[in-house]
């Protein structure tokens, strides 16, 4: 895993939002922007209905419950899911 990546996650807290392919949120994705916190990062990877969002982490515990109610309340919005911080693995014989 990158630092940039690392450091991103220890800065941010990453959501993904499932979008329904009929909603209008799907053609226009900025809408999922209901709080001026969020930063709508884009697609993740090659899902076109999977957007990725972000907030930055030391406001998170002040609007976690705010943003989650607003994101779930938008219609066309099937799921929406916060991203656990990755884990390192550690590498296994490697004790030479």
């Amino acid at each position: 895993m990158s630092t940039s990546l690392a450091r991103n996650h220890e800065e941010n807290v990453f959501l993904t939002v499932t979008l329904d392919p009929t909603s209008a949120l799907y053609n226009n994705p900025d809408g999922l922007a209901v709080d001026p916190l969020i930063q709508r990062l884009g697609r993740v990877g090659e899902l076109q209905d999977v957007q990725l969002l972000s907030v930055p982490r030391p406001n998170w515990p002040g609007v976690q419950g705010a943003i989650l109610d607003a994101l779930n309340a938008l219609p066309g919005v099937l799921r929406v899911d916060v991203l656990e911080k990755p884990k390192l693995r550690t590498k296994r014989g490697d004790e030479l």
